[in-house]
């Protein structure tokens, strides 16, 4: 198996790597597509990528009249499903749907079997804000209240990740490095675990997306402090940013889709170009919004440069706190 390594001193060559990749490749023969195009999604099925990856394949296959075949390779992070969509034929019809962890996986294990550089950037579809999460019952009403009582007592509230590496971890680490706070970490299987959790009050906080913590603090069953995102959200109106108490803070994962390096130009801009109707669409922005997510959409070279400062910002807490991944 083919490995590359990044030490500590190179946690941005993968940022280099993905501002670089470009598919430098031959114009199609053929019209484009004109065959039935795979997507690779990392995750399991029923989850808000899987989910997205399926509205958008669906409109994709209206607009072009090729059907989009979705394919859940999980496993490890998501590194199975990335390594299977970076050794496929570079031909258009093998893609990946994936999130954040493209930008931390190669930030957090210092081995994986794949690089930047096989992959071009198609376009960002959504962003995915995070949101800070205690029981309905917890004495912590406000991510001050949050902050206050750790200070009080260090090490003494516990925080739920399902992972190393993974953004329920790494977003808290940043909370903690820009409040000067400690919390004591619990590693669980499944961000649902979490929250079973949290609800029987047997944890103190943790984050979720906002597409299944919303439902949940809707019904009474959880109380959302902050948002991990730039903005506030229609289904949380009340609930302020982190970055509102601490400038600067970012910590939304985000899902788009990837081709293998190699890929025609053609196909690229023709993906790119359909994507960006699906997500002007009135009908699918209003469908992000009511699911939490916020609308991305842009160019080639938007998605370029976004993930740049995405790995960056990823970067600096990874190495500033040490955090690897087996």
């Amino acid at each position: 198996m083919r490995h590359t390594h990044l030490s500590r001193r190179s946690l941005l060559a993968y940022a280099a790597g993905l501002a670089c990749a470009s598919s430098a490749a031959p114009a199609l023969a053929a019209k484009y597509p004109a065959k039935p195009i795979r997507v690779v999604v990392p995750f399991g099925a029923g989850g808000s990528l899987d989910v997205i990856c399926r509205l958008w394949g669906d409109r994709i296959a209206k607009a072009t009249g090729q059907s989009v075949v979705v394919e859940n390779r999980v496993g490890a992070s998501s590194i199975i499903g990335t390594q299977a969509v970076a050794t496929a034929p570079a031909d258009g019809y093998n893609l990946l749907y994936t999130g954040v962890a493209m930008s931390i996986n190669p930030l957090v294990y210092d081995k994986l079997p794949y690089k930047a550089e096989d992959f071009v950037p198609v376009i960002r579809i959504c962003s995915v804000p995070f949101v800070f999460i205690v029981s309905a019952n917890s004495k912590i009403k406000t991510l001050k209240d949050l902050v206050d009582m750790a200070k009080a007592k260090p090490g003494s509230l516990s925080f739920g990740h399902y992972g190393v590496g993974q953004l329920s971890q790494v977003a808290l680490v940043m909370l903690m490095n820009m409040a000067g706070i400690s919390l004591l970490p619990v590693p669980y299987k499944s961000a649902s675990a979490a929250v079973t959790d949290l609800i029987g009050d047997r944890l103190d906080v943790a984050i979720d997306a906002s597409t299944t913590a919303i439902p949940s603090v809707q019904a009474g069953r959880l109380r959302a402090l902050a948002i991990t995102g730039p903005q506030r959200l229609e289904g949380l109106p009340g609930v302020p940013t982190v970055s509102e108490s601490y400038p600067g803070f970012t910590g939304s994962s985000w899902q788009g889709v990837f081709a293998p390096r190699g890929t025609p130009d053609d196909a690229i801009a023709t993906l790119n170009a359909l994507s960006r109707k699906i997500v002007e669409a009135p009908d699918f922005r209003a469908m992000l919004h009511e699911s939490g997510l916020l609308p991305a959409g842009g160019t080639v070279d938007d998605f370029r440069k976004f993930l740049v400062a995405d790995v960056r910002s990823w970067a600096k807490v990874v190495k500033d706190n040490g955090i690897k991944a087996d």
